[in-house]
């Protein structure tokens, strides 16, 4: 299975007006949430390093940019046109969709905060990320099941020292 849109013109206009009403939504729950934390005020911390401040920043720019995409979907006739007959290919890419979007919801509720070292989850998931959505590409490339699942493995313990080191030395973030 290969996921890729080869241009924006096949993204229907009500597609982008429904999607951009979902980044709304999340984009504005995050700023909420962000909002509604600690800001540590009797712990005396510096308003720039409130630890909300990033992902409110982030949850705002998501909101905006849903907002944008929201206006360029109505100028191209979003509230007008009917929604194309899904297909095949549309069904795939909502699968693979959902396989994201389950992963990632598991790596951030299930595996984080559960007492494993962030390290390890991290790990983790990264491997298993890109152990099971790249696995119909590799078979493609012609590329063994061993092969593959080294190089998620390869994958994860990089990207879990570079994300954990970032965190705990540039951010001064103690992670469990």
């Amino acid at each position: 299975m290969s996921v890729e849109i080869e241009n924006d013109d096949e993204v229907a206009p009500r597609a982008d007006l429904y999607a951009s009403v979902l980044w709304i939504i999340f984009g504005g729950a995050i700023a909420i949430g962000s909002w509604n934390m600690d800001r540590l005020e009797h712990m005396h911390i510096n308003p720039y390093e409130i630890p909300a401040l990033v992902p409110g920043l982030l949850g705002s720019l998501i909101a905006f940019l849903g907002a944008v995409l929201a206006v360029r979907a109505i100028g191209q006739g979003g509230l007008t046109t009917a929604m194309p007959v899904s297909t095949s290919h549309d069904r795939e890419i909502g699968m693979h969709m959902a396989r994201v979007f389950g992963l990632t919801l598991f790596y951030a509720l299930g595996l984080v905060g559960t007492g494993l070292p962030f390290w390890l989850v991290t790990f983790l998931f990264v491997s298993v990320f890109i152990g099971i959505l790249d696995r119909e590409r590799q078979i493609e490339l012609g590329r063994s099941s061993l092969r593959q699942w080294a190089r998620a493995l390869i994958y994860g313990a990089i990207w879990s020292a570079v994300v954990s080191l970032c965190f705990e030395y540039i951010f001064l973030v103690r992670l469990p």
